[in-house]
This record gives structure tokens, C-alpha cells and sequence, in this order.
């Protein structure tokens, strides 16, 4: 992540957009609306970014001597099980970046705090941070034991040990603060050497098969800003990866572009024959999330690849960084980080982005500590107290309850304010991610024909709704058995997660 702006606006969803708020206008005086596809509006595209979004509005009392609890909004949907969004899903994911950690002391108890919450979310998938500098010394001499290199092993340890798909992405070399001496830029072919050894000895020599997407250069639109000169910085090191035999174990992902789709199409137009994946970058605006537009956004990217690269169905689908542009201070520092619905528009991004197709989310990111001044993630820095934030509790349930290997159902969405992820996982068990945006608390009747009963966790998000045991890890409020082909209902918090799931 570096200076990220909203993305462009997409002027023919337009009409959709009317046409679903007509819809939704007939549809307010139903007990229980019909369910919608996502119904977009436009994305939005401020001249100037507000300093926080619209505040998430709280239930008000009646103003009667006795207050009135609200009657809940209630909503339908009927999965479709031959409607498949993803039939192979990767998971939900973070960013897990080490570069301050000899900075920031870490002790052998860090890590271990480290390893305790990673492990509780079962982590899928870490995009993680390498920079050729760390070890490269000149041509044919390399450092593989100087404290950066330490700390990357610390991270690719766990993910090792736990099975986590590391996206291992090469931050570049042409910013002032990345410059290797002696290596001109990316299309440099001592660069592409570089990469190569390294790639060689940190899947051969230390035998970390954990890594099996390499991506080359983080948001080179935005840091190389140069098409040409990228796209030969990749064919040197896929030439470079084929020699040693590298590309039988890897799998080159690309673009990585934040704010420019162009350079994704041209990814798609130009390099379908090296790129086994794609991926991008979206901080959104939380305008465009709450209402929406996310589905339509991802779902028009990844169709876009599907028409125009023959073997796309088969690829990874990736959104490589996912965060909230509101507060934000790239890339450093978000106002609303510690807010509880932080982690409601994240869960909201998810089921989106999910829903629209995406193989894989990656949240920004794990933890304070991974650089300097970073005030962005699941929780705080070694020196204020490595405290979980609200919102570890949603990305961390739907890393643990979204397995990979589960299929995605692409859902009918149930109303403008609710949405619904639902997952068939691969041993058996069923998992769901309802998100209410609105500030009433909404009940959600879910039906899979043709499934009988199951046992499910439930698992509640909101204002005042954060069970916890004394690690800070999210707990159930129940478990009961759900007959889904009956129908399945499910209450939503106002502003809130709920989630179900047979992942344990």
C-alpha cells in the first residue's frame, strides 16, 4: 500500500441503481422484501477525500415512558447451489509484513502471542513482504542470517507450520528507500537473478513450500509507474524462474495495481501467458461499500479477465490488499481503525467481494509492529501493549469459519442494508456471514433446499456485542441445530456480524 486513491467511476451501473431503488421503494411496506441482486450505485469519486464517513447511526428509545424494543426488518434468501461463485476458495487472509520487527525488539514471547492468534484464526492466506535488499550483497553474494531475514523466517515459519498460502511479494527496488546498489531498476537483470536465488533458497534450501504465489513489485502503477519496463522486469524473472525450475512450485501473480484497472487489463491483454493469478488493490470508500458497489465492481473485473484470458477460469482471483479508505492516512494510519464498525464495513467488503467471485481477500493488516508508526491493524504494537482491536473479531471469525477449499454460493442479497455469504465447506458443515448495515436489527430466513438440519455456531458483532474469552478471542453465544431446508432464521444486530458456521 502507498498514496491510494478511489477508484473510477462505473457510470452504467447507473441505471441499475434507480431501478433497484424503485424497487426497494415498492418494497418498504412488505413484511418480508424479495430478495435483490446487489444493487448498485455509481462509485464514488470525491474531489476531496472526508476526514471520517457518515457515523453509524444507534437505536433511539421511543420517546414514551417505556421504551418500545424495534421490531426487527425481516428478509428472505434462497441459495441456489448451482449458482457458484467460487468452487475453490482460498480464503480470507491478511497482510503479514516484518520489516520493523528488529526494530521493534520482538521477543520470543511476541512471537509466540503471534502464533497463538494466528493459529486461532486458522489463517488461510498471508500476502507477505520481501525485499531484495534484505539479503542480496552484490552479484553472486547474498546474507541469509542478518536480522530482516530473521524476522521473515519467523513469519514464514508459522505459515509453514499452519499451511498458510503466502502470496511472497517483492516490494521492488526503484523507490529512494528500496534502492540496491548496483541494480538499476526493475528490468534489471541482475535484479531478476537476485529473485531467482532468493526464490531458490527459501523454497529449496529452507524448504518453504508455504509459498506458492510470487508477486513482483508492490503496486507498480503506482511505483514503477512505468507498463513497459515492469512487464520486462516480469518476463526476466519468469525466464530467471524457469531455468531453476522455480515456476513448477510457483505461481507468478500480477498485477497488484491499486487505482489503475488499465494496468490489470493490459495484465490480462499482455501477460496471460506468465500470470497464473491475478490480483488487485481496493481501499473503498465506505459510501461505496454500504451501498453495494463493491459487488459490481469486483464482479465486472474478474468477468473481464474470464472473456479476455481463455485459462482465467482457472485462476486465483485475488484482492491482494483490502482496507478502508475513509481516515485514512496512507499508508500508515486509519482514524477509524479502533472503531467497532471498522470491522462491520469489513465483513461487508468480504461478502462483496466474495460473493462477486474474488478466490481470495487480503486485509491491510496483521499487526502495528510490521512497520514503523503503523497504527492499521488486527492489533496495537509491542510498545502499546499488543492489544486487539474490535475488528479481529469478524476478519478473524470469517478467516477461521471460510476454510480453503470451500465453495461460494453466489446469493441473492437479501436487501440494500443486508447481505449474506454462505459457503459449502470441504469436509461437510456450512458457513454464513450475515452483514446489516442499517441501524435496525434485522432477521434474515435462509433456505438451502435439499440440505436438512445442521449444527452451527453463532457468533454476534456489533456495538456492546463483543464475547470474548480471556485471550480475546471471539466465543459463540449458542449452537443449535438450523434445518436449512425448512428455512434458517437468523437475527442481525443492528450495525453488525452475525455469524454461522460448522468450522471448528
Amino acid at each position: 500500500m502507498i498514496n491510494n486513491l478511489p477508484r473510477r467511476t462505473f457510470l452504467k451501473l447507473s441505471l441499475l441503481a434507480v431501478a433497484v431503488s424503485l424497487q426497494e421503494a415498492c418494497q418498504a411496506s412488505l413484511t418480508r422484501p424479495t430478495a435483490v441482486e446487489p444493487g448498485p450505485t455509481p462509485m464514488t469519486q470525491p474531489t476531496s477525500i472526508p476526514s471520517s464517513p457518515t457515523p453509524h447511526p444507534t437505536s433511539v428509545p421511543s420517546p414514551t415512558a417505556l421504551p418500545q424494543t424495534p421490531t426487527p426488518m425481516t428478509y428472505s434468501t434462497q441459495i441456489d447451489t448451482q449458482s457458484v461463485a467460487s468452487s475453490n476458495f482460498m480464503g480470507f487472509g491478511v497482510e503479514w509484513d516484518s520489516d520493523n520487527y528488529p526494530a521493534a525488539g520482538l521477543t520470543d514471547s511476541d512471537y509466540a502471542l503471534m502464533r497463538k492468534r494466528v493459529h486461532w484464526m486458522h489463517l488461510p492466506v498471508a500476502r507477505v513482504m520481501m525485499q531484495t535488499k534484505w539479503c542480496y550483497r552484490g552479484p553472486g553474494q547474498y546474507e541469509w542470517d542478518n536480522p530482516s531475514m530473521q524476522a521473515l523466517y519467523h513469519v514464514l515459519d508459522v505459515c509453514q507450520e499452519l499451511g498458510t498460502t503466502v502470496l511472497l511479494t517483492d516490494w521492488g527496488c526503484e523507490p529512494s528507500w528500496l534502492r540496491i546498489p548496483g541494480i538499476a531498476n526493475v528490468a534489471d537483470l541482475k535484479y531478476a537473478e537476485a529473485i531467482g536465488t532468493y526464490l531458490d533458497y527459501l523454497l529449496n534450501t529452507r524448504g518453504y513450500s508455504c509459498i506458492r504465489y510470487f508477486i513482483l513489485v508492490n503496486e507498480p502503477n503506482l511505483e514503477v509507474r512505468d507498463w513497459l519496463r515492469w512487464k520486462k522486469g516480469v518476463e526476466n524473472v519468469w525466464a530467471v524462474m524457469q531455468r531453476r525450475g522455480l515456476d513448477k512450485h510457483l505461481t507468478f501473480t500480477g498485477p497488484d495495481e491499486s487505482t489503475d484497472e488499465n494496468w490489470q487489463d493490459r495484465a490480462v491483454e499482455e501477460l496471460q501467458h506468465i500470470l497464473g493469478a491475478y490480483d488487485v488493490h481496493l481501499y473503498a470508500l465506505d459510501i461505496d461499500v454500504r451501498n453495494g458497489n463493491l459487488y459490481p465492481f469486483f464482479r465486472t473485473l474478474w468477468d473481464g479477465a474470464r472473456q479476455n484470458d481463455p485459462h482465467a477460469k482457472g485462476k486465483p482471483l485475488i484482492v491482494g490488499e483490502a482496507g478502508m479508505w475513509d481516515g485514512s492516512h496512507p499508508p500508515a494510519t486509519n482514524d477509524n481503525i479502533d472503531k467497532v464498525w471498522y470491522g462491520t464495513f469489513m465483513a461487508d467488503y468480504a461478502t462483496q467481494a466474495a460473493n462477486a467471485g474474488s478466490t481470495a481477500v487480503s486485509a491491510w493488516m496483521l499487526n502495528d509492529d510490521a512497520h514503523q508508526g503503523f497504527k492499521c491493524s488486527l492489533w496495537t504494537s509491542k510498545a502499546t501493549g499488543m492489544k486487539l482491536r474490535p475488528w479481529f473479531q469478524p476478519w478473524g471469525l470469517l478467516c477461521r469459519s471460510f476454510p480453503p477449499g470451500s465453495t461460494i454460493y453466489r446469493v441473492p442479497q437479501p436487501s440494500r442494508s443486508v447481505r449474506l455469504l454462505a459457503a459449502r465447506l470441504p469436509h461437510g458443515g456450512w458457513s454464513f456471514c450475515g452483514v446489516n448495515r442499517a441501524d435496525e436489527a434485522a432477521a434474515l430466513t435462509i433456505t438451502v433446499p435439499n440440505t436438512g438440519a445442521v449444527s452451527l455456531r453463532r457468533y454476534l458483532y456489533a456495538e456492546g456485542q463483543l464475547a470474548a474469552d480471556s485471550d480475546g478471542f471471539p466465543v459463540p453465544v449458542d449452537t443449535s441445530q438450523y434445518d436449512l431446508s425448512r428455512g434458517a432464521a437468523i437475527g442481525i444486530p443492528p450495525a453488525g456480524v452475525t455469524v454461522l458456521t460448522s468450522a471448528t
